[in-house]
């Protein structure tokens, strides 16, 4: 049965006993006095029986402590410790100190309840809320758009103790299924060699050897292929550990056969498969770049926040190896659903400026601002922007006045014009072309929309516009300092958790800093 918080005060709450006066300006104050009406108990009646059982802990207390949690960025034991010894949690929570708000177990059931549920929106739109009633979030929005990499928390592993670890974890689940410990399960299945910590750190081999190191790697994707079979039929846990198994096995090792009559010998793949899987104790994390130099792995958070009052509007964890643009106009119309208010117009940097992503906003009727990507140069050779590109007339005119008018299909609907003959007696070939059938030129299927792009930006209004883009820079800088530059759960649906809480705290800062700057300035205005 759901627990209801009680309207009035305990007579030997923290204010009544201590005499504390917390500093009006501290999230801890600014907290206290707003959770009367911050969260409430009916906002999350859908987790408990109306009728059945003892009353729980309030949940909106709870709400209250997970915020609380992600802005002191304590664990959960920590934070239980906190709601019975620390004078400014109990001041927040009102209770009196020296008794914990609830035992760990049903904080993380409550947090659970909210990942499984995808409930986790209810507290994070709580502070959209506030924003619009204090007056700081208003009017037609623009919004400005960038991820953000998160580690991830999983152990990242290289292909030999990644198989010894996925091996390690289907035995573990069938030896479950057979009510057995995993290491009796390794030594009848003949696979004793894996109930070390570490593949490599137990393998008594020359790793400086690449003979014995192909031996032993073949020895492992035998054991796996073994294993694998012994795990057909299984129970869901079996099917999906001995799906992380043949997944590893498919994007890290190639086995070849020298005869017929020979086994097949196994090597590590050259290079690094799209999409994979660097972990099993996180699966979903995957390898990604925010820059050419920037590796990381894990996942990305994707923010969206509003230009003018720098508050998030959405938030949602895409994988590592997304690209910065995956599902930018989904996010943009989940940013409007957030708020119930208009985004009259969105801003990227040029991960956004893509024809691609032109297009579909257009299609939607909504106005995008993004810097189109620097063209590719081979060398020193003309770039593409010294020809003129008609589109109207379906041409393209050289730097020397020649013009291709016919074209090919060339790939995702783009049109290839070639000059062909035309490039013999140009005196500017060595600066254009080093192809000894002519230059090329490549027309986006989105030409129209990257032209118009290219010419704004070259505007002082279009300069002046994308660097009001600014601002996410500093609404990711505020997420950073809440951590979540770091992941501190497994998986993406509980990292989304951890963003969507720490966007609350920003977000709540934030309108509650405003409103402070905005009664001091009324009370100057007042004196004078």
């Amino acid at each position: 049965m759901i627990g209801k918080r009680k309207q009035q005060s305990l007579l030997f709450d923290v204010g009544n006993v201590y005499d504390l006066e917390l500093p009006p300006s501290s999230f801890y104050s600014q907290l206290a006095t707003a959770a009367p009406g911050l969260f409430k108990d009916e906002d999350f009646a859908a987790f408990y029986s109306v009728e059945r059982g003892r009353p729980s802990v309030p949940p909106s207390d709870l709400a209250l402590m997970l915020v609380l949690k992600e802005h002191d960025q304590v664990s959960d034991e920590e934070a239980v410790a906190r709601t019975t010894f620390d004078l400014r949690w109990a001041a927040v929570l009102r209770r009196h100190a020296g008794k914990p708000l609830c035992a760990k177990s049903t904080f993380q059931l409550f947090r659970s309840h909210l990942v499984i549920h995808d409930q986790i929106q209810i507290i994070f739109r709580k502070s959209i809320e506030e924003a619009k009633q204090s007056g700081l979030l208003q009017g037609a929005l623009k919004a400005a758009i960038d991820t953000k990499p998160i580690l991830g928390r999983g152990a990242v592993k290289d292909t030999y103790n990644l198989l010894g670890e996925a091996i390690s974890l289907l035995a573990r689940q069938l030896a479950k299924e057979q009510r057995q410990s995993e290491n009796d399960y390794l030594q009848e299945a003949g696979l004793a060699f894996y109930t070390g910590s570490s593949l490599k750190g137990s393998a008594d081999l020359d790793w400086s050897d690449e003979g014995a190191r192909q031996t032993l790697l073949t020895q492992i994707v035998r054991d796996a292929r073994a294993l694998l079979q012994r795990a057909k039929g299984g129970s869901k846990e079996v099917r999906e550990s001995a799906e992380l198994l043949s997944s590893i096995l498919l994007q890290d090792v190639e086995e070849h056969t020298e005869s017929p009559e020979a086994p097949p010998t196994a090597h590590v793949k050259e290079g690094t498969a799209p999409g994979r899987i660097p972990s099993v104790t996180d699966p979903e994390q995957r390898h990604g770049h925010k820059s050419k130099n920037k590796l990381f792995t894990g996942n990305k958070a994707s923010v969206v926040s509003d230009v003018d009052s720098q508050i998030i509007l959405h938030a949602e964890v895409i994988a590592g190896d997304a690209p910065d643009n995956h599902n930018a106009l989904q996010q943009i119309e989940a940013a409007e659903a957030n708020t119930a208010m208009t985004i009259e117009e969105s801003l990227g940097d040029c991960a956004y400026g893509d024809g691609r992503t032109r297009k579909e906003f257009e299609e939607a009727g909504r106005t995008l601002f993004a810097k189109v990507p620097k063209e590719h140069q081979r060398g020193d050779l003309f770039p593409k922007s010294r020809f003129t590109i008609d589109l109207e007339n379906n041409t393209v005119t050289c730097p020397v006045g020649n013009v291709a008018d016919k074209s090919q299909s060339g790939a995702n609907a783009a049109k290839i014009f070639a000059f062909g003959r035309a490039c013999n007696a140009c005196p500017l070939r060595a600066q254009c072309t080093t192809n000894a059938q002519g230059r090329t030129v490549q027309v986006h299927p989105q030409e129209r929309l990257l032209q118009e792009a290219r010419a704004y930006q070259q505007t002082e209004e279009g300069r002046k516009r994308l660097r009001e883009r600014v601002v996410i820079e500093h609404t990711l800088a505020r997420l950073s300092h809440l951590g979540i530059g770091q992941a501190r759960y497994f998986g993406r649906a509980k990292t989304q958790c951890q963003l969507l809480i720490a966007c609350t705290v920003a977000n709540l800062r934030r309108v509650w800093n405003w409103v402070a700057d905005q009664q001091a300035s009324d009370r100057v205005r007042a004196a004078a």
